[in-house]
């Protein structure tokens, strides 16, 4: 990781920081609710394709604040996790509603070629 994303970890910190009090001051938090916890917990252990996953299946069934989240992280791909999150319009769409946000649009990104194939490279 470069220290420019390090940059971000802050910011990273207070949009959990938002969302973690919901999730834990519930007593009896239902299957969404612990399961949301669960992606939260995988974020903060810098488990990033895991939460991301965890979020997508939880926004996807209709769970607003992991609709959110899953949001950010798509919009911040590049810029914090040095990658693009799969998604669809449709699912981007979808999020943003439940999430009571404007949708993004999906964007193609074009990357430069490797400089050498990995088939040439050698060990």
């Amino acid at each position: 990781m470069t220290r420019a994303a390090f940059k971000f970890i802050p910011a990273v910190l207070l949009v959990l920081a938002c969302h973690a009090p919901g999730v834990y001051a519930q007593p009896a938090p239902g299957m969404a609710e612990r399961l949301h916890a669960n992606a939260v917990a995988s974020f903060r252990q810098a488990r990033f394709p895991e939460a991301y996953g965890r979020f997508i299946a939880l926004a996807d069934a209709g769970h607003a604040p992991s609709a959110e989240l899953a949001l950010w992280m798509y919009t911040n791909g590049p810029a914090v996790f040095g990658r693009d999150w799969d998604s669809t319009q449709d699912q981007l769409a979808t999020w943003a509603k439940l999430a009571g946000q404007p949708a993004p649009v999906l964007v193609a990104r074009a990357y430069p070629p490797m400089l050498v194939p990995v088939a040439n490279r050698s060990r």
